[in-house]
């Protein structure tokens, strides 16, 4: 027969583990550090502007996916408020790449998809033309994102600009082919999609084996 002594230890350690686990998990859900970006200053001569961001993004025909989240997020206001901002937009194909379930989960959680759209969106004006070499922009929401131009191509995270220099009274806009996903919410959904004992996510099978365990520690000590 098993050891008591053993099997006290075992159930022991697999409770320790079920409280440590998710702090260190929500530990490396942290924001990254963000770094200045390094952009060329120069100014380019433009066509005047006559409609805000959200404007200019909810009568492009190929943005319907992206003007229609922003409503949902309650971003409309901030990008037909004051400011200058660079919109990093997603056209309606590249939401096509998206898994329905993610899309689903940001649509039903406001939070992160405010995080997931904060992370397409820049507090400054940035033409294609200031873009050089590589480096790090801060979004709306602190997140740093990467970017590099090779030749001619702005690439930004995952995406390509396939579309630049869209102006608008408060900012420029960029169309691009992919949804850009912040380091924060593929942590999330990492985390919330990962299988484990009895089909129950991450840490949540700790709680189921050690709530089994306990059941049979207390049978055995009533042999």
């Amino acid at each position: 027969m098993v050891s008591k002594k053993l099997f006290s230890a075992v159930l022991a350690t697999l409770v320790v583990l079920s409280i440590v686990g998710p702090i260190a998990a929500f530990a490396q859900t942290g924001n990254t550090v963000t770094t200045n970006a390094t952009v060329n200053a120069t100014k380019t001569a433009t066509a005047k502007a006559t409609q805000t961001l959200a404007q200019t993004i909810a009568n492009n025909t190929n943005l319907t996916n992206f003007t229609s989240l922003l409503k949902k997020a309650n971003l409309t206001n901030v990008l037909n408020g004051p400011g200058n901002y660079t919109v990093f937009a997603p056209d309606d194909a590249a939401f096509s790449k998206v898994d329905a379930s993610t899309l689903a989960r940001w649509q039903n959680n406001t939070t992160e998809l405010q995080n997931v759209l904060y992370y397409h969106i820049v507090p400054m004006k940035l033409l294609s033309n200031n873009f050089t070499g590589s480096g790090t922009l801060n979004t709306l929401n602190g997140n740093s994102l990467p970017y590099s131009v090779t030749g001619t191509t702005l690439k930004v995270d995952n995406a390509t600009v396939t579309k630049p220099d869209i102006n608008a009274t408060n900012g420029v806009l960029h169309v691009i082919d992919n949804v850009m996903v912040p380091p924060t919410a593929k942590a999330t959904s990492s985390a919330t999609a990962a299988p484990g004992f009895l089909g129950l996510p991450g840490f949540e099978a700790l709680y189921a084996v050690a709530g089994l365990l306990a059941v049979a520690y207390l049978v055995l000590r009533r042999r």
